[in-house]
């Protein structure tokens, strides 16, 4: 990860980057002056674990460590650990350790889809209205909008050429962490983030073990992190019922969204009684997660599984996308298929057949 960030400062000299700067929000960080730790934000990449890990490192009571890492993403994000590029000082530049965390550009864009698109939210009803497409409707009921992935790729596109802004979480990481401008000492990546996560602890210093060895245990619990997608989930259903006002289908979504993540097995199908008795208030979350993380008892997914299942539905996602459309994201991603080593191409399934 330290060779990683090396080659890229170098590269970076060779390049005129400037060419390939989209209209996007500046830099922002995690910071912890007692660590003397700054991690750059950048959305779809582990961010949210990110910054649980910095909230656990500036946390004053170390025995709650562990509740840190079952909020919710919008609790997180709240900015309580945050420093944006326009306000940092000389203090903050002179952080012993700079780090950030990469991500391949296609599976960051599909997670986005998902995430911010398939489920519900503002930027859903952004691209609803750019295509002037209306509800999704299904049995007598709608959930979400009537868009495709395609429509998707195609509406990034339009913000680019057009210089209107686009949203952080579409942002090409090298620009969102400015990288060809500050000088990281490591550079991890999502695809590896348990790994890319405990070098950055590695880094932090003026940090008990006892705290570290709680921020390990809680990275690696199952339960805590399903519970922070849960808890994200209610909270933006709720501030989002009117495009959704059937429950049932938006559960319905969760779970498939679920086994696009690689949380649940493919096979398993809807299970309309495991959320059928909760009403979607927040503090159900922890009740709903046990009853989700019960019924996904019946068919885990190995590692294995979990990695295969996760491509195939990456791959098929961009089966069905426009060459032309594919040519445009790679100028807009350029520099970080180039600087990170990604591939130009979106990632293919083995199996060809598979569906």
């Amino acid at each position: 990860m330290r060779r990683r960030a090396q080659y890229i400062n170098n590269t970076c000299q060779q390049l005129d980057w400037t060419k390939h700067v989209i209209n996007g929000r500046t830099p922002v960080y995690f910071y912890s002056q007692h660590a003397s730790l700054l991690v750059c934000k950048a959305p779809k990449t582990g961010s949210t674990l990110l910054g649980a890990v910095v909230r656990a490192i500036n946390l004053f009571n170390e025995n709650n460590v562990s509740t840190i890492f079952q909020l919710g993403r919008n609790d997180i994000h709240k900015g309580l650990d945050e420093v944006r590029d326009q306000l940092i000082t000389e203090e903050i530049i002179r952080t012993r350790s700079h780090v950030m965390v990469t991500r391949d550009p296609y599976s960051r864009l599909f997670s986005t889809f998902i995430d911010k698109y398939f489920l519900l939210g503002r930027l859903g009803r952004e691209l609803a209205l750019y295509v002037k497409r209306g509800f999704k409707e299904s049995k007598g009921t709608y959930c979400g909008y009537d868009y495709t992935f395609q429509d998707f790729l195609d509406y990034i596109v339009y913000l680019a050429k057009t210089n209107l802004e686009v949203n952080e979480h579409m942002v090409p990481i090298s620009q969102l962490c400015d990288v060809c401008r500050e000088r990281y000492d490591l550079i991890g990546s999502q695809e590896h983030l348990n790994e890319a996560t405990e070098e950055i602890l590695k880094l932090v210093s003026n940090v008990t073990n006892t705290r570290l060895d709680m921020i390990r245990k809680s990275i690696k619990s199952k339960q805590s992190s399903l519970l922070s997608l849960v808890s994200s989930h209610i909270f933006d259903y709720n501030n989002n019922r009117p495009d959704c006002p059937d429950k049932n289908a938006f559960s319905a979504k969760m779970w498939k969204t679920f086994q696009i993540q690689g949380i649940v097995h493919a096979e398993l199908d809807f299970p309309t009684h495991v959320f059928s008795p909760f009403s979607f208030h927040e503090e159900e979350a922890r009740n709903m997660t046990s009853a989700i993380l019960q019924e996904i008892r019946r068919k885990p997914l190995s590692q294995q599984e979990h990695k295969k299942q996760r491509l195939k539905y990456l791959s098929q996602a961009y089966r069905g996308i426009r060459w032309q459309t594919i040519v445009k994201i790679q100028h807009i991603y350029k520099l970080d298929i180039l600087l990170f080593g990604y591939s130009m191409f979106p990632p293919s399934y083995p199996h060809s057949n598979d569906t």
